[in-house]
C-alpha cells in the first residue's frame, strides 16, 4: 500500500488543503462528481451505507495491489458491513488490515478475471458490473474499504484522490425536536422553550456530507463526521459528541441529524453548517428567542 493507515488520522487533519496524498486509486476511470449514485454515510433501508455506489456500468479495477481474499454469491454471506446484497462480489486484502469489497458483479466476468488468483495489482481488472445485488434494475458498482483491525469501515472518499467538483450539499427544512419528540420547523418558529434538541436537515438524496456543525454564539456544540461508520454490537453508528445510531442520524427518509444541543434561556444565534470533502461549506445562522 502506498500510505500507511496512520495518516488517515493526519489526512483528515489536512483535507481541505492542497495536500495530493491518497493511499488508493479509483475503483473505476470516471471519477468525476456525476460518478456516484450514493454516497457513504447515506441512509440506506434501516441502516447508514458504508458504501459507495456508482452509477455507471464500467469496467472494475483493483484499487492497490493485495491478495485476493475471497469471492462471494449473493446468497454465501449475512455480515453487517458484507451484506447479501452484495451479490457476486470479491474482497481484497491489504496491507494495514485493510479490506476493499466490490459488488455487484456480472458473476462470468467476475470469475474468468479472478479463479484461482491470489495476488493481484493495482489497475488489474475484476470485472462488469451486473445487477446480481440490491440494485435489481442496475448495473453499477458497490465499493467498500474495510478496517478489520478496528471494526470500521472507511469512507473511500478519505483514500482515493479528489474529484475535481462535489455534487452541491443543501441546508433545507431545518427543523428542530424536544426531548419529548415534537418536532418543529425553522422556517415558522423563532421561540422556543429551553431544554435538549436535535437539529435536522432535509435529506440530500444522493450526497451526504462529511462534516455537520451545530454552534451557539459561534461556538460548536457538536459535530458529527463521515469519515467512519462503526460497527458495536451488530449496530452501525456514526460519532458527533456521542454514538449516533442509524435511527438517530436518519428518523425517517426524509430527515438527517446535524446535531443536537442544549438551548438555555436567551437570545441566541443558532449555526448550522455542511461541509463537503472539497471543504466547501454551506451555513445557515438562526437568531432564536430561547425562555
Amino acid at each position: 500500500m502506498k500510505k500507511s493507515l496512520t495518516f488517515i488520522t493526519i489526512f483528515s487533519i489536512l483535507l481541505f488543503t492542497a495536500a495530493k496524498i491518497y493511499a488508493f486509486d479509483w475503483p473505476q476511470n470516471n471519477s468525476d462528481d456525476t460518478s456516484i449514485k450514493s454516497y457513504f454515510g447515506q441512509k440506506r433501508g434501516n441502516t447508514i451505507s458504508s458504501s459507495l455506489i456508482f452509477s455507471d456500468p464500467e469496467e472494475v479495477k483493483c484499487i492497490e495491489d493485495g491478495r485476493v481474499l475471497i469471492l462471494m454469491l449473493e446468497e454465501d454471506d449475512d455480515s453487517v458491513f458484507f451484506p447479501s446484497t452484495l451479490g457476486n462480489s470479491t474482497i481484497i486484502a491489504h496491507d494495514d488490515s485493510l479490506l476493499s469489497v466490490y459488488g455487484n458483479f456480472d458473476k462470468d466476468s467476475l470469475h474468468s478475471n479472478l479463479q484461482g488468483k491470489t495476488k493481484i495489482e493495482a489497475q488489474d481488472v475484476l470485472g462488469q458490473p451486473s445487477n446480481s445485488g440490491w440494485q435489481a434494475s442496475v448495473s453499477s458498482l458497490e465499493f467498500q474499504i474495510i478496517d478489520t483491525k478496528n471494526g470500521t469501515a472507511i469512507n473511500p472518499k478519505i483514500l482515493i484522490p479528489r474529484t475535481k467538483n462535489e455534487l452541491p450539499l443543501t441546508l433545507s427544512g431545518i427543523t428542530l425536536e424536544n426531548k419529548a419528540g415534537t418536532k418543529y420547523e425553522l422556517s415558522s418558529r423563532t421561540n422556543f422553550s429551553s431544554g435538549l434538541y436535535r437539529i435536522y436537515q432535509k435529506r440530500n438524496l444522493i450526497a451526504s456530507p462529511y462534516k455537520t456543525t451545530v454552534t451557539i454564539n459561534g461556538v460548536v456544540v457538536d459535530q458529527i463526521s463521515y469519515d467512519l461508520v462503526n460497527q458495536e454490537n451488530n449496530k452501525i453508528y456514526v460519532t458527533g459528541k456521542k454514538k449516533y445510531l442509524t435511527s438517530e442520524i436518519y428518523p425517517d427518509n426524509n430527515l438527517q441529524l446535524l446535531g443536537e444541543t442544549m438551548l438555555t434561556a436567551g437570545r441566541i444565534t443558532l449555526g448550522i453548517s455542511v461541509v463537503d470533502f472539497l471543504g466547501k461549506q454551506t451555513q445557515n445562522n438562526y437568531i432564536i428567542n430561547v425562555y
